[in-house]
Parts: structure tokens; sequence; C-alpha cells
């Protein structure tokens, strides 16, 4: 509260310090997203944006057996009908991360050479891994194609028909009752597992859950059908590679965590997920140097592209964007928080009748007010970063925090096109 006897004065800096960062690696495998995240996405899909680029998600999973069929064996004349792969993508709970809904997608399904191994000193799988697979068009088991919308989708057939060698080599060796379908790793050692490969010309990211993918044999016994399922292990075997190439000539090429890309190269500055761009900050120290002047409020205004013209969500305020600590070698350190131990986030202010007003705004009042005023550095380094939702951990023996969040399961963004701003608001004092 200002006395009768005083008055606010704001001051406006721009962050000269500003440039776009890239995370050089984060999880994707379930067994993280589940523990942290509580979410069983792999990711699919490729899009090519004229911002950023092209990216193109990957999923891997393995198999395994769960026990025989009780029903099935060879004294009686079942028959082998069909192998299928569900795609478990619900157009009722789901929506795409991003693209287009009108163009045809298609989706490719091989057999991999191998399966992940677990290695305890670093127990999850990150998203620039990736697993060989038998290739070629002689070696494709199956192949989809939907569209997603709505319309096409209630009524379109949403499962890979695989190869009918490989469902009648299953079916069989389930009327042996093989003991790989009782031991899981044995199973793995016999089909290591799949990989769904997106098409070269396809223009959308969509999540899938891994929970419910399955692998079904169908098969009958004279007018009575019948199926037994093998379903994916999840957990550390299930992971999606996302792959990212910047446009030619655009300045992202090359950047990584350790070789940002300045905002005055291009007057530009990204935050997106799935391929891991940041926005790093390095706040300008201004303490309030005269007698009887104290800040109050001290916050970062983005202004987001006026105009999105492709099919990619900005973060929304439900799902806002999120500030982080670095120290004075752009080391991962932890989320930024308030006194009271909240989180801190950026949200869009915007007015319909003004529509070149749109910002997101971040309350950073306890963090800067601290940093100037503690006396412990006359200089402090006022390091931050701003990305989308998530926490750095520390995980296996890596010495460095790696960013668990939801830049591994959307592909939110957004575009700066302005130089971020420092804005303080300071209480005066005749």
């Amino acid at each position: 509260m200002i006395p009768a006897d005083g008055y606010v004065e704001i001051t406006t800096y721009e962050i000269e310090e500003s440039s776009t960062i890239r995370l050089d690696s984060f999880p994707t495998s379930v067994n993280i997203l589940s523990t942290y995240l509580n979410s069983n996405q792999l990711t699919l899909g490729k899009i090519t944006d004229q911002t950023t680029g092209v990216t193109t998600a990957t999923p891997y999973f393995q198999i395994a057996g769960n026990g025989f069929a009780s029903n099935l064996n060879f004294n009686d004349n079942y028959t082998y009908d069909s192998l299928t792969l569900s795609l478990p993508y619900n157009n009722k709970t789901h929506s795409l991360l991003a693209g287009d809904t009108t163009q045809l997608q298609t989706f490719y399904l091989y057999r991999l050479k191998d399966y992940p191994r677990m290695d305890y000193d670093e127990p999850c799988i990150f998203n620039n891994f990736k697993l060989p697979y038998f290739d070629g068009e002689a070696n494709k088991l199956a192949t989809l194609q939907l569209r997603f919308e709505k319309e096409y989708l209630n009524n379109s057939i949403r499962y890979f028909k695989l190869k009918d060698d490989l469902g009648q080599e299953l079916f069989d060796l389930m009327r042996a009752k093989d003991s790989m379908f009782i031991y899981p790793v044995d199973f793995m050692n016999y089909f290591k597992g799949f990989a769904i490969v997106p098409d070269e010309d396809n223009t959308a990211l969509l999540p899938i859950d891994a929970s419910a993918l399955s692998l079904t044999c169908h098969y009958h016994l004279g007018d009575a059908t019948y199926t037994f399922s093998l379903p994916a292990v999840g957990g550390y075997y299930a992971f999606s590679n996302i792959e990212h190439t910047p446009q030619p000539g655009s300045v992202l090429n090359g950047i990584n965590w350790n070789k940002p890309v300045a905002f005055t190269e291009d007057n530009f500055a990204v935050i997106q997920g799935l391929d891991g761009y940041m926005l790093k900050l390095k706040l300008p120290y201004l303490p309030p140097l005269e007698d009887y002047k104290t800040i109050l409020k001290v916050e970062i205004e983005l202004k987001p592209r006026l105009v999105n013209y492709e099919n990619i969500p900005e973060p929304t305020n439900q799902n806002p964007i999120q500030v982080f600590v670095l120290d004075k070698y752009s080391k991962l350190i932890s989320a930024l928080s308030d006194y009271a131990g909240n989180a801190v986030y950026g949200y869009l202010q915007s007015n319909p009748n003004y529509p070149d007003e749109r910002k997101y705004v971040i309350d950073i009042t306890d963090y800067y007010t601290n940093m100037v005023s503690s006396g412990v550095n006359l200089d402090p380094q006022l390091n931050l970063a701003i990305g989308l939702q998530g926490t750095p951990r520390q995980v296996g023996v890596n010495e460095f925090n790696t960013m668990v969040g939801t830049n591994s399961t959307t592909f939110a963004r957004l575009i700066i096109e302005e130089l971020p701003v420092l804005k303080i608001y300071y209480a005066k004092y005749k």
C-alpha cells in the first residue's frame, strides 16, 4: 500500500540478453512419464512448419506373452483368421498435438531387430534414442491410413492388419503352448518389438496410449470366434524417438543448450514442445538506488506473434509456460518459486478488441527483489529459462538435471518477435 504522500513509478527495460536454447535430450520412456506426469503417452507422426522445421515422432514398444489361451489346442480344429494391432487413439478423449485434420495420414508397422537393454545407471530412455528395425517394402508388416476428422474416425478402421505368416506362426506357437508365452523376456527374445513409422508426407502429430497397445490374434472353431492378446510391456521399454530438423538457412541450425541463438540474430525466439526449445533470459541487475524507493512488483512480459498461421497451439492458461532457474554456467537448477513455494508461471492476457495487445505476463517479484536486495552478491547472475511445464530432475547417475515435463508430451509453441520486457514497479516516497 502506498501512503498518501507517495506514488508508483513504473520502469520498463528491454531484456537485451535474450536467446533461444534447446534441450539436448529429455525422457520419453513411459516409466518416467507415468511416474512424474501420470501419462502413458507415446507420440506418433510428422509435421513440417515454416518456423522451426520438421518434427518426426516414432514410437517403439515391445509386447510379451501373458499366459496361454486356455481353449486353444491341437486336438480341435481351430483355424487362424488374422493378426491385428490397434492404434489406441481415442478421438473422444484425445486431440491432435498439432497438424492437419483433413489430410490422410499414413503409418507403417515394422519389426524391431532388438529391444532396449535395461541400464540401471540410466533408468529411462531419451528422445534421441532409436532402435534398428527391418525396413524396406518386403519387411513392412502392415500399413494404416487415417484422417483425423471426427466423422471419419467414427467410421474407419483403427488397427493394423499384420501379415498372415507372422500371425499363423504365433497361432501355432500358442497352440503348442510354447513357454515363451509365460516368460516375457523369452518372448521379447523371440519378437523384439514394433516401430510405428510415419510417412514422409504426413502432416500431424498425435498421442497414443501405450497402456492400450496390444497384439491380437483372431481365430475360430466352427461358427465360434476367439482371440488371444499379447499386451505391450510398457514402462522402460516403450518410448518415443523425436527427431527435429530446422528449416534450411534457419538460425536454429546447430542450436543446443550451450550454443544459444541470440534474439538479435533474427529478431526471433521460440518456446516449443517435443523439440525442446526454451527461452533464456539474463535479467538486468537494477536495485533501487535512491532513498525512499522500494520495489513493489516485477514482471516479465512476452508478446507472442500476432497471427498463428499454422495448426500448432500456443500455451494456454490451463497449461501455462513456466520459469526455471539457471546458474551462471547455464546449468538447469530448479523450477522458480515464490516465497510461498508456488511455481512461477506465465499467463496470457488478452483483449479480443485489441488483439495486438496480447502478452504473457510472469510475476517474478519475490525472486527479483531477493536477488537485488540480499546484499550477498553485488552483481548476481540473474539467469532464467522459460519453457513448457516441467521439473528439472536428476535421473540415474547423471550429474546434470534433465527436464521432465510436458515438453515430452505436447507440441505447444510460443513465437516471440519482440524483445522480452522487464517491468519494475517502484514505490517512491516524498
